[in-house]
């Protein structure tokens, strides 16, 4: 006889414990504030023409905003504030004094920005005002005087004692500016393979090319060098091919928005060197004569301490806004692969990221 199949008991649903499901947790004021701030820079970085990478931070209360804080842009003159910093620090170890005098000599000569290069050889500026023609005036003879005096490696030590990965510092602009008209170990190359061959050099076989380049041009006369120059880009550099900005792109020193950032906060908090010297610094900044756009929508009693680099195709700004006596914003804006005849937009589009940096802020309480 068959046997009835057992009917399985039914399961009866256990009662819930729990209260009834919450919302979803509603965006902090904090972070929808900051997603308004990121979203009107981007519309602004939009006008512009070009890569653009920035990073923003207000020091006291660690509010932050980026894009592409980590991509690496060509660093223009940017790079003298780690030759600024590592020559402080050496102040601070009494390796060298800001007293010290140092003696012009016809391998220190670069071409652009500067006083140094129309002054005869035998001048024997001190360190300190080295220091202040390098940052205020911008001159590349100083920053090549300082850089051979405290030394390249030392500059990047300092680099790596920050543990800033991605930021090289490794060519001077008279020998960046050498190897492009044709002295050093690239000179028979096409400008995209020696571009190519710099980038893919180990650190101690690009300092072997620097000095080679520095061999070659020991006998070089400023004037020879001006007019070798000129004669290849013209006197206001308006020849610049499409394939010189490639170059230029290449043997310029590199960084990051967000380690260049770092460093300046590190120098407000006083982190790398004595106070003293990290206010001497700040101070050099904020008499920064060439700054491009970069203040024109600002006030001119807001204080800025500003670095402001441009090759054939970038333009660069570190900067510090001093909110208030107690408020600081880093602001680091780099633009890169701009091109032909849109340096200009770019220049406004920073000045405009600054203004909406210094409104924002202003309403930020610094704790």
């Amino acid at each position: 006889m068959a046997v009835a199949a057992k009917r399985a008991p039914k399961r009866v649903p256990k009662k819930s414990t729990k209260g009834p499901s919450k919302p979803a947790p509603k965006p902090s004021s904090k972070s929808l504030d900051l997603a308004k701030l990121r979203a009107e820079i981007n519309k602004v970085t939009r006008e512009a023409k070009g890569q653009v990478g920035y990073y923003i931070k207000h020091i006291e209360s660690g509010k932050e905003v980026s894009y592409g804080p980590d991509k690496v842009f060509p660093l223009g003159s940017i790079f003298k504030i780690a030759v600024m910093v590592e020559t402080f620090r050496q102040v601070g170890e009494n390796r060298i004094s800001l007293d010290e005098r140092v003696e012009l000599e016809t391998k220190h000569y670069c071409i652009g920005d500067g006083i140094l290069q129309f002054l005869q050889p035998g001048l024997k500026p001190t360190v300190r005002d080295l220091l202040a023609l390098m940052i205020i005036e911008g001159d590349n003879t100083a920053s090549e005087m300082l850089w051979k005096r405290i030394g390249i490696q030392r500059v990047n030590m300092l680099i790596h004692d920050l543990g800033l990965a991605k930021t090289s510092v490794y060519i001077p602009y008279r020998e960046s500016f050498l190897m492009s008209m044709g002295y050093g170990p690239f000179k028979n190359l096409p400008i995209p393979e020696a571009a190519h061959r710099w980038t893919s050099l180990p650190k101690l076989e690009r300092m072997k090319a620097l000095n080679e380049t520095e061999r070659e041009a020991a006998g070089l006369s400023i004037e020879e060098f001006r007019s070798k120059y000129e004669a290849i880009y013209g006197t206001k550099a308006e020849k610049k091919l499409k394939m010189q900005r490639v170059y230029d792109e290449a043997f310029d020193n590199l960084g990051t928005p967000k380690e260049i950032g770092i460093i300046l906060e590190k120098i407000v908090k006083h982190e790398i060197v004595s106070p003293e010297a990290s206010e001497d610094m700040l101070a050099l900044l904020m008499r920064q004569k060439d700054v491009g756009d970069m203040l024109s929508f600002l006030s001119p009693d807001i204080a800025v301490a500003i670095e402001y680099g441009v090759t054939a195709a970038s333009i660069t700004n570190a900067s510090v806004i001093y909110v208030s006596s107690d408020s600081h914003v880093v602001l680091c804006c780099f633009f890169k692969n701009i091109p032909e005849g849109c340096m200009e937009r770019a220049g406004v589009a920073q000045a405009k990221i600054a203004r909406l940096v210094y409104d924002f802020f202003s309403s930020v309480k610094s704790r």
